[in-house]
């Protein structure tokens, strides 16, 4: 039976460990979540709001009205962009589920998105769940953005090109030029920019995180996702908002309100709290997760048969292998025999690569984890 889920692929991470015994002692270098928990203000926030109503009954569709203000505040002040917190902001479930509300506010089935290789699989599966086509485009060897490669890849189907900066699952971080030529082509094709920018504070070696709408400052065709999981340690509060055109309000609140209704109203509660502390929070671990990056990059820069790649954002190393092993298989191998864990560059589909997380663990793990690895890498590859 042919049905939508049929053409997508199983959730990778749970599919991997079901084929593998799971060691006791497993380092994970694979998830993407951060090693630090949420600002402790925010869990007293949480406390105190869950002996109010508004902490445990449905807030309205689009979010409380509260953070909807703040996040038009956070916008302005980084990006002196103008946003209508009733008509332009939609607090979601996390970026993921922001990413579903603008695919499916935007497109008809048989409809083309296109994204960028290594692509991120949640975005695949989500336009192939919608019924549309993902039409994945090259990078360079740098995994920034081929612009005519993409160019002549729209078609009278496409309606919408995505990035993602600071990318996940390579660590890159788009030009401001780079960007604002894909948002100058998408505004030129009357096309949709969605924008993921989950890793905005996560940048380094004097990089700068660029978002697009700073080149659509009237919001015309420019759709931001952003979320709260990765800066304040708060993944599994899935919680993250949508920045868009006010025309498309309507049709996003459709969708919020068939999928979801409305985001967590507690997480909602604890995210008021938590971007009125923004990147401070984050720029207390920021020595860390350096450390932790020069680390990796130490290790396996020197590594025979493995080559590393520039990565100047989010807490990603993108890693390719000469050998015939599947990276399905590579990472099944570095479970079962090294207890450490990767994800498999197949899932981002780009075969004979490794995405290496450095964001979970603090620094004594870390090493351990990366001393299972090298010796992982050395044995097989």
């Amino acid at each position: 039976m042919n049905m939508r889920t049929s053409f997508i692929r199983k959730a990778p991470i749970v599919q991997l460990f079901s084929e593998v015994k799971k060691p006791k002692d497993l380092i994970s270098l694979g998830q993407g979540i951060p090693f630090f928990p949420p600002p402790a203000e925010v869990i007293q926030k949480i406390l105190e709001g869950m002996k109010e109503s508004r902490g445990f009954q449905y807030t309205s569709d689009n979010g409380l009205e509260e953070l909807r203000n703040q996040i038009v505040k956070k916008i302005d002040h980084d990006l002196q962009v103008k946003v209508d917190a009733d008509q332009q902001v939609v607090v979601t479930a996390g970026a993921n589920q922001a990413f579903m509300n603008a695919i499916l506010s935007i497109t008809s089935p048989g409809d083309e998105v296109i994204l960028f290789r290594p692509s991120y699989f949640n975005y695949v599966m989500g336009i192939q769940l919608a019924g549309c086509k993902p039409v994945i485009c090259n990078t360079d060897k740098d995994f920034h953005p081929l612009i005519e490669d993409m160019k002549e890849k729209i078609t009278d189907k496409t309606k919408a090109i995505v990035t993602i900066s600071p990318n996940n699952p390579t660590g890159s971080v788009y030009s401001s030029d780079e960007l604002r030529s894909i948002n100058e082509i998408c505004s030129n094709y009357n096309l949709f920019h969605i924008s993921d920018e989950v890793y905005e504070y996560f940048v380094y070696d004097g990089k700068i995180h660029t978002s697009p709408l700073s080149f659509d400052r009237d919001i015309n065709h420019t759709i931001a996702l952003f979320s709260f999981s990765k800066a304040f340690g708060m993944s599994g509060f899935r919680i993250g908002y949508m920045i868009f055109p006010s025309y498309l309000f309507d049709d996003i609140l459709k969708v919020q309100d068939t999928i979801g209704i409305c985001a967590p109203s507690i997480s909602q509660i604890a995210a008021s709290t938590a971007i009125g502390i923004g990147d401070g929070y984050v720029s207390r671990f920021m020595p860390v997760l350096k450390e932790n990056r020069r680390i990796v990059n130490n290790n396996l820069s020197s590594l025979q048969g493995v080559d590393m790649y520039p990565s100047s954002g989010a807490y990603y190393f993108f890693i390719s292998y000469q050998n015939e092993i599947s990276s399905w298989e590579l990472s099944k191998k570095l479970i079962q025999d090294y207890k450490v864990m990767v994800l498999p560059g197949s899932i981002f589909d780009a075969e004979c690569f490794l995405r290496i997380s450095y964001g979970n663990l603090k620094k004594d793990q870390l090493q351990i984890g990366i001393k299972r690895l090298v010796q992982g890498l050395k044995s097989i590859v």
